[in-house]
């Protein structure tokens, strides 16, 4: 859940709200002619300090497997003034390519090794192979599925017992997942920085008894929401 100060802000808002007050002060000096230095366009530092938002964001929720990319791009922007700094005269110290592959490998790494900040009672880990999981509709408020690898069928089982606004979240590494929900339940997907395939049944505006959210985060893996 997000928190929210006395005014109804979200913190996540002030957060980003902030980084976009320093970009266009950024842009206000660039425009006055102001030069930070070799290499060092504004461009390049509003992305950095998107980069750097975007890694702040991942430590302060725990999610440190999604540091990574962020570190990675951060690289790739200031390859050229580093390269400057350390004295090389080719401003590609190396392959950008590399670069990429070398953050997903520590991506999924990190995913298989460190524990999701989620993981409560209600909560599956899955390493590779065929596995089938079963989920009570009556104690949906924190499930959780962290697939590596693996090929991962998920069902809810006492669906009459379904009070709503419950939460599915859904942590995959190169793996395969299907969830199987009601189809009387309106899909609220929330996805964050997905590397793979994330697919949804398309929501209309029937009439649906509840809704549930689910929270994919993905890394070159693919995920399928059907109804059942």
């Amino acid at each position: 859940m997000k928190k929210t100060n006395q005014s109804g802000k979200t913190r996540d808002g002030i957060f980003w709200g902030t980084v976009l007050l320093g970009a266009s002060a950024l842009l206000i000096l660039q425009g006055i002619g102001v030069n930070f230095g070799y290499g060092i366009t504004v461009w390049r530092i509003i992305a950095g300090i998107f980069c750097l938002a975007w890694f702040i964001d991942k430590i302060f929720t725990l999610e440190f497997s999604h540091t990574i990319f962020p570190l990675a791009f951060e690289f790739l922007i200031f390859e050229a003034p580093i390269a400057h700094a350390i004295g090389q005269k080719d401003n590609n110290l190396i392959n950008n390519w590399i670069v990429l592959l070398a953050a997903l490998l520590a991506t999924i790494g990190l995913g298989i090794l460190l524990p999701s900040k989620n993981s409560k009672v209600n909560g599956h880990k899955v390493l590779p192979g065929n596995s089938t999981l079963y989920f009570d509709a009556s104690d949906l408020s924190s499930a959780v599925i962290r697939d590596n690898l693996g090929n991962v069928n998920a069902y809810i089982t006492n669906r009459d017992a379904y009070a709503g606004n419950g939460v599915i979240e859904i942590k995959d590494n190169l793996g395969k997942i299907k969830l199987h929900l009601p189809k009387e339940w309106s899909i609220i997907l929330e996805s964050h920085g997905n590397l793979g395939n994330v697919s949804a049944p398309e929501q209309n505006d029937g009439v649906y008894t509840h809704s549930i959210t689910v929270n994919v985060h993905d890394n070159l893996g693919s995920i399928s929401i059907v109804n059942s």
